[in-house]
């Protein structure tokens, strides 16, 4: 069954979305070849509690997973995979990072990524993210 949203409810979850696409464009600004994980999850903090969101990732604690997640962010960077935990990876000049956020806000969640290069891109990190642009462009 489908549940339409009132006029009220979608504004919620815009707003959610506004915190999301805020925190992402200030972790994407701040990034920076010497610049740590850690420090982009510190960066994303800011903006959600400024904000008045709470971190959905942070301290979510599936049965099945030893520990909580221990960061505001879900970070990877170059090859490895999706949702790893925001730690002490340094990052260095032309690394493919993504970061995934989510908020919630007045009991509204959001949730978004970005991928982007650091620093010089590589030509074949640049065809990837212009490829997965043009797949969502396509699909929506």
């Amino acid at each position: 069954m489908i549940e339409l949203k009132s006029r009220t409810e979608l504004d919620a979850m815009r707003e959610a979305g506004r915190v999301v696409a805020a925190a992402l464009a200030v972790v994407r600004d701040q990034a920076r070849v010497g610049g740590t994980l850690r420090e982009l999850d510190d960066v994303a903090r800011t903006v959600l509690d400024e904000a008045g969101a709470h971190p959905l990732f942070l301290d979510y604690h599936p049965r099945w997973a030893p520990r909580p997640f221990p960061g505001t962010i879900c970070a990877s960077v170059n090859d490895a995979i999706v949702h790893g935990p925001p730690g002490p990876t340094v990052l260095r000049a032309g690394d493919l990072v993504s970061i995934d956020c989510g908020a919630r806000v007045d009991g509204w969640c959001a949730d978004a990524a970005v991928t982007f290069s650091v620093g010089t891109a590589h030509p074949e990190d640049t065809r990837l993210v212009d490829a997965a642009w043009q797949a969502l462009d396509d699909g929506i």
